[in-house]
């Protein structure tokens, strides 16, 4: 009697650790984010309507920094569920610099994942892009691009063409999917009732006119020290104008060799509004240690608004970091950017050097 007494005793008490093993914690919200602070030295060539050109040369600081608080926990069936808020961590004088991004996710081995909030597109993350060392995409150098405000310049600021590969919309709110991936494919899809700005709420007033979507096929493989990645991605993220990219990307030995195109189509019948455009970038990278290397080109195209033929862009980006551990990184960034007008003798030529001290914690 002793002895099964003692056995009785023996599995509640395992019953009961399992139990309080297995049981979900509510989440604990913890901290994150990253803080990065540069400065850059930029020149400005503008040959203006009138063929006079305007030069400026200037020095700029940025600073971009977030905090985010995030947690998640796993429930007895085996659900994770996590939430994350970040907030932008800059000083600025509009009310929108606030919360960026705020969405939860419902994700399993077995679903993928199932997320809701105020997030990027879903093709955000399957597009394959070319290689970049640093953190500055084809449109983040433009606010250092700034013309000479002098009479004889055409713009204010160096002209981006629609079909810039920059991403797939803003951060508004919407409902997204990510599959499991299986034998190296995985796919996505997202949704919204709004395309514009960082909205939280949003009802379809009218089908079709404000509503963004986006679906994308990626896939990622090693093949003898060969990585190979590629996807197919689709969607509207801007009203009646649909895009469609392919993406591509080779690496072996710390070189990875990648680019991809992108093609705009847009429904609307007026010349004035459209934005039927197309560009491809191509680029290389090469990572050793604690050093990381690109250099990538980027061209673009879409047709112009007040005659006809095509306005243009042209880009190089060349960027260097240095990882110093512990989160703290040097960087190094040099960009050209040139855009042509149609129909008008203004061009825009800048370039410019940015170097900073990036930080996570």
């Amino acid at each position: 009697m002793k002895k099964i007494l003692l056995g009785t005793t023996a599995v509640i008490a395992l019953g009961t650790l399992s139990t309080e093993a297995f049981a979900a914690d509510k989440i604990q919200l913890g901290l994150g984010g990253f803080m990065r602070q540069y400065v850059a030295i930029s020149n400005s060539d503008e040959v203006a309507t009138t063929t006079n050109a305007a030069r400026d040369t200037g020095i700029g600081q940025w600073g971009n920094s977030e905090v985010y608080f995030s947690g998640s926990t796993t429930l007895d069936n085996g659900l994770k569920v996590s939430a994350k808020v970040e907030l932008e961590a800059n000083q600025s004088t509009t009310a929108s610099d606030s919360i960026d991004r705020s969405f939860l996710t419902i994700s399993s081995d077995e679903m993928g994942a199932l997320s809701m909030g105020a997030m990027p597109h879903a093709s955000d993350g399957l597009a394959v892009r070319v290689p970049n060392a640093g953190n500055f995409d084809w449109g983040d150098t433009d606010f250092f691009a700034g013309s000479a405000t002098a009479a004889t310049a055409a713009t204010a600021a160096h002209t981006i063409v629609a079909g810039d590969i920059t991403g797939w919309g803003d951060d508004e709110i919407k409902a997204k999917y990510i599959s499991p991936t299986f034998n190296g494919l995985s796919i996505g899809v997202s949704w919204g009732a709004i395309n514009t700005g960082d909205t939280e709420d949003a009802r379809l007033v009218t089908s079709g006119s404000t509503e963004s979507y986006t679906g994308g096929i990626a896939y990622s493989s090693n093949f003898d020290g060969i990585g190979v990645d590629a996807s197919v991605n689709y969607g509207s993220v801007a009203t009646n104008a649909t895009q469609t990219h392919i993406g591509l990307s080779v690496s072996t030995n710390g070189f990875t060799l990648g680019g991809g195109y992108m093609d705009i189509n847009d429904d609307r019948t007026s010349p004035t509004t459209s934005l039927d455009g197309e560009s491809w970038e191509l680029g290389v990278g090469y990572v050793t240690g604690p050093y990381s290397f690109s250099a990538a080109y980027m061209t673009a195209s879409e047709k112009a608004t007040a005659t006809a033929g095509d306005d243009e862009d042209t880009k190089w980006n060349l960027a260097a970091t240095y990882d110093m551990g512990a989160g703290v990184a040097l960087t190094a960034n040099y960009f050209k950017s040139e855009a042509d007008q149609e129909g008008t003798t203004a061009a825009t030529d800048v370039s410019g050097l940015i170097a900073g001290v990036e930080v996570s914690f």
